[in-house]
């Protein structure tokens, strides 16, 4: 991941692909950053579990198989509840790029995002 010289990210968006814009504030990744627009269609996706674009036009789906990819930022695939108990965690892939999040690492993101845009 690349920086300018004011220490902001400058690789492009893991799951839409898009540089950043001046002033755009993103969440940092182990494969690299998620831009607000992919956390809100991400967030969307885990809500209604449908397909939906995200605002590049690449599919963003639900999966919450246990045979499917682990969540890039946290590397999980179940939460395990106060019991024990293992329950699978949805996830978001966005297809043509291969990338994945889970709904916990999106809450997060988004959490992020809204204390970073506010100051």
């Amino acid at each position: 991941m690349t920086t300018n010289g004011a220490g902001r990210l400058t690789a492009p968006c893991r799951f839409c692909g898009r540089p950043p814009r001046p002033r755009d504030t993103r969440v940092p990744g182990p494969s690299g950053p998620i831009c607000v627009d992919c956390v809100q269609a991400g967030l969307w996706v885990v809500r209604d579990r449908e397909e939906r674009p995200n605002e590049a036009g690449e599919t963003f789906e639900a999966v919450s198989s246990p045979q499917a990819p682990v969540c890039e930022f946290c590397s999980r695939r179940e939460r395990r509840t106060f019991l024990g108990f293992r329950r699978p965690l949805v996830r978001v892939r966005c297809v043509p790029r291969d990338a994945v999040i889970c709904g916990d690492c999106l809450d997060h993101a988004g959490d992020a995002l809204n204390l970073a845009l506010r100051q």
